[in-house]
């Protein structure tokens, strides 16, 4: 398995301005309802959607998804193929479900979703594999039973581990390192540190969103390493905001009623938004980092390298190319189509130039839950160094 341990490595993308980014923050898109029109690619006909590629996310008004969309989409028209965006309005397995079946109705190719759970799927998704119907997750997984593959993002260990030490040099007041090694940072730094211990707290999704949990595991996993034992609590203090922008404040005005964490770790882009809104406006000791869109976050942020970072609630977080996570998702789904991958451990597909990715080979590895996934990159930290060139980006 070729584990890319450097997204700038796979050569990000220069060209992700997002045209439909302008005015389409998450609040912005929940007023308007959201991304998912129901229509298919621009010239398809949205009447009948047989023989069309499907992408769910896990509701509307998500930039996230509407992001992952975009590349889906931009792949499967560069394969003369109909992508069709729909999401339901409320973050639940039930709502998904629903349109699930209803997709199924209406002959649909392929569905490629990601999960609001990890139960509850069971029968729709057997319904749609004796149709036929090709099924591909990505970002949250769905049952190893009945999808063919997996589309990571990175490795969930790698995710957990970065949040971690992000948030504990945060609380720290450091900088993040030039030359990218966090863990190194944050074994010198805890060296020597004689304070209180440190306490981290969570926003997540919902409480039973499979891969804000694999996330959370890991980041109790790396708690565990001697370098924070009685220094940072490796008990982590967690909140779910079910990826609703108004939830998601709550719980964050929670956490700094109650002031008991030094930093927050949303590993959601509605939640690290909502969060960082709350803690400037309440002009909170409380710091934050997780996994965010720069154009979000730009107000939570340092803008320019000669910034103080910490005069910003959110000194530095990270994420990932969400468009190419999209597009190699799509391409997944037609290398099992044309038969030429399987899923199975060691199968790969090879991925046509997108944008400025060259043809690319991924290949099938196992995924710890009986089934497989592919990886799309690892953690790109955003910080003041780097800001201004991706707000305007992703």
């Amino acid at each position: 398995m070729k584990k890319f341990k450097k997204l700038l490595a796979l050569g990000l993308s220069i060209s992700m301005i997002v045209s439909a980014m302008a005015g389409c923050s998450t609040t912005n898109q929940q007023a308007t309802g959201g991304a998912d029109s129901g229509k298919a690619s621009t010239g398809a006909n949205s009447d009948s959607l047989e023989g069309a590629h499907v992408f769910m996310f896990k509701s509307t008004g998500n930039t996230f998804g509407d992001l992952m969309f975009e590349g889906f989409e931009e792949y499967m028209k560069s394969n003369n193929q109909k992508a069709v965006y729909k999401s339901p309005a409320e973050t639940t397995v039930a709502a998904q479900v629903q349109l699930l079946d209803e997709l199924i109705t209406q002959k649909v190719a392929s569905i490629t979703i990601s999960t609001n759970g990890d139960a509850g799927y069971d029968e729709v998704f057997k319904k749609a594999k004796d149709a036929g119907i090709v099924i591909t997750s990505i970002d949250s997984a769905a049952s190893p039973d009945y999808r063919t593959t997996h589309v990571n993002q990175a490795d969930p260990n790698d995710i957990g581990a970065y949040l971690v030490q992000a948030a504990v040099l945060i609380t720290l007041g450091i900088d993040y390192p030039e030359d990218g090694d966090m863990k190194a940072a944050v074994t010198t730094a805890l060296s020597s540190y004689s304070g209180d211990e440190i306490v981290l707290g969570v926003l997540s999704a919902s409480i039973d969103t499979p891969v804000q949990n694999s996330w959370i595991a890991a980041m109790e996993v790396e708690l565990k390493d001697s370098v924070y034992a009685g220094k940072v609590s490796p008990t982590i203090d967690k909140k779910y905001g079910n990826d609703d922008l108004t939830e998601s404040t709550t719980q964050a005005q929670a956490f700094v009623a109650e002031n008991k964490v030094d930093c927050i770790i949303s590993p959601t882009t509605v939640g690290i938004a909502a969060a960082g809104q709350t803690l400037k406006s309440s002009n909170s000791k409380i710091k934050l980092t997780g996994l965010g869109l720069p154009s979000e976050m730009q107000s939570f942020m340092p803008s320019a390298a000669s910034d103080d970072a910490f005069a910003s609630v959110c000194p530095y977080m990270m994420l990932w190319d969400v468009i190419h996570l999209g597009a190699v998702s799509a391409a997944s789904t037609l290398a099992t189509i044309d038969g030429s991958f399987d899923g199975a451990v060691g199968s790969s597909f090879q991925m046509d130039a997108f944008r400025e990715y060259p043809a690319t080979t991924y290949e099938a590895y196992d995924n710890g839950d009986g089934g497989t996934a592919v990886l799309a990159g690892t953690p790109y930290v955003f910080y003041k160094g780097n800001m201004a060139d991706w707000v305007k980006k992703l």
